[in-house]
């Protein structure tokens, strides 16, 4: 075998892929590192907190804080990756692939691994799962940031907490990336729940305009406070279903067989309290005068026209959920913006060449992100365009770093020099130097291997004897390079890739080794840490 070649498919995202092999040597790392247990984190943790990310939220903090102080079980191949942290460029492709779906899309991701959870609970630990951890606590961490930035937007007000710094997941232990995730959630929904009790303060009344009933008044926010409070202590975000039910109670009522009864004072307050504590916390202030009026129109309407109550009621509940749709509606759009803008305007994984052009998609999600309108036509095709291309070059350097990674475990004592980023040499140590295979990855994604030597002197291709003894050595070389080429196929898996080589006989190719190849051909190889095959699927 001369040469070989195969097709490249990214099974799944490793998280410690650099430009520049592994950040850290593994044989130099401890044990007893404190990593949350893998199946705690996958069942707990991933979960919960992505799901509160994608507004499914639940008790994600509470659960968050008793996963991170699990013990790891010394698992090596979960503790490797999981002690180097997330590397600038698995996370900038992870981060970009979410990008792509969005956050109604991430939405719907989490609710299938929510159902997941207790056959994941069940599996064994295996590199494959600490990929998985990795992957869900760089999308959480994205889809705080993009709520960060939302937040952001409006200027903070008397008795606002300040917000939380964005999670940046490079470079940290996957248990510091977990309590920081946790605490950054517990900081948003503090905040958040403030934001909504300032905007909806003045909601329904002034005690001013009414004093003779301002118990009456307080107990009507006084189920919206509540759902804020429990909000920012982990439970469910309001939602605006309380608004339908109202209305849809209305309907049932006006449908009725019997004679309808006409409302009391604490049929108002009971329908107002719920209408109030479903408000989205995205709820804007546009149709607050208009529920104002309403709800204090049917609390003065039961002495005076009780047959009125039920229109008030109705035209608040039917104002609310409108304004809630509009509110929710905008809240996306600008969590896609900020999640897209967030990809785009990161910058390039340090090792990377320049990724490709992106301003014109960056000014139509920043017009997103200040209006609230998701874009639409030609403007959604050049953020697209302009996410695809970006996936497209970080999914290149990721199959070109984890390739160097396969061959740089190639053989004890072997040794490797790379040329430029998308071509290196490596010299199997039974080879004396004399002859190398050199490993690159084209234009189309394929993967090629060489066997490669020096070429021949004029006076050695004068001499038959020592072409002859060449040639054999040449002969040798080839079918030695088929079983370093099946193992690259190995040890490519293991890295996130699969790679299943084609190789064909030719003759030797002849040219100059990458600098470094032939000095330092005696340097024992730096030992990586084992990895298991991972079990062949798309990471989508």
């Amino acid at each position: 075998m001369s040469s070989a070649f195969a097709g490249t498919d990214l099974l799944t995202v490793m998280p410690d892929v650099s430009a520049y092999g592994y950040p850290l040597d593994p044989a130099a790392l401890p044990l007893d590192t404190g990593v949350p247990d893998v199946t705690e984190v996958t069942d707990t943790a991933a979960g919960h907190l992505t799901g509160a990310v994608s507004d499914h939220a639940g008790d994600a903090a509470a659960h968050l804080g008793d996963a991170v102080g699990h013990v790891a079980d010394q698992l090596h191949d979960m503790i490797v990756p999981a002690v180097l942290g997330l590397a600038d460029l698995s996370g900038a492709l992870l981060v970009t692939r979410l990008a792509l779906r969005g956050t109604v899309a991430l939405a719907a991701f989490n609710n299938k691994v929510a159902a997941e959870q207790e056959a994941l609970s069940r599996r064994q630990a295996s590199l494959e799962t600490a990929g998985e951890c990795w992957r869900r606590a760089a999308e959480a961490a994205a889809g705080l940031n993009a709520r960060i930035t939302v937040l952001g937007l409006d200027p903070s007000g008397p008795g606002d907490p300040p917000l939380p710094a964005p999670v940046q997941p490079v470079g940290v232990p996957l248990d510091v990336l977990w309590k920081r995730l946790a605490e950054t959630e517990c900081a948003l929904r503090r905040a958040e729940a403030q934001r909504a009790s300032r905007a909806t303060a003045r909601l329904p009344f002034d005690h001013a305009q009414d004093p003779e009933h301002a118990d009456w008044y307080d107990r009507l926010r006084e189920r919206r406070r509540q759902a804020l409070i429990r909000y920012a202590e982990g439970g469910p975000e309001p939602e605006v279903t309380a608004a339908r039910r109202t209305g849809d109670t209305a309907a049932a009522e006006d449908t009725a067989p019997t004679a309808p009864t006409a409302p009391t004072e604490d049929d108002v307050l009971r329908e107002g309290a719920e209408l109030l504590a479903g408000l989205p916390l995205a709820f804007t202030s546009a149709g607050r005068d208009l529920i104002d009026d309403c709800l204090r129109e049917a609390r003065r309407a039961v002495g005076r026209r009780p047959t009125a109550v039920r229109r008030y009621l109705d035209e608040a509940a039917l104002i609310a959920h409108k304004e809630s749709e509009r509110a929710l509606l905008a809240e996306r759009a600008r969590r896609d913006a900020a999640l897209r803008l967030g990809a785009l305007r990161a910058p390039a994984p340090e090792g990377v060449d320049r990724l490709p052009d992106a301003s014109e998609a960056v000014e139509v999600l920043e017009r997103a992100l200040r209006d609230g309108v998701a874009p639409s036509g030609a403007d959604e095709r050049t953020v697209r365009q302009a996410l695809v291309a970006r996936s497209a070059a970080l999914q290149r350097a990721y199959l070109v770093a984890a390739l160097r990674r396969a061959t740089e475990r190639w053989g004890e004592g072997s040794v490797h020099a790379r040329m430029d980023s998308e071509h290196w040499d490596f010299a199997p140590a039974a080879w004396g130097g004399r002859y190398w295979l050199r490993v690159r990855l084209t234009s189309t994604g394929q993967a090629r291997v060489f066997t490669m030597r020096r070429p021949l002197t004029p006076q050695e291709e004068a001499d038959p004897a020592t072409v002859a003894r060449w040639a054999a050595w040449d002969e040798e070389r080839c079918a030695e390079s088929s079983g370093y080429v099946g193992e690259l196929g190995r040890l490519t898996e293991a890295e996130g890739v699969r790679a299943e080589f084609t190789w064909s006989r030719s003759q030797v190719r002849t040219g100059e080794p990458a600098p470094g190849l032939t000095e330092s051909r005696h340097r024992p190889a730096r030992r990586q840490a084992p990895r298991r095959p991972l079990q062949r699927h798309h990471d989508h």
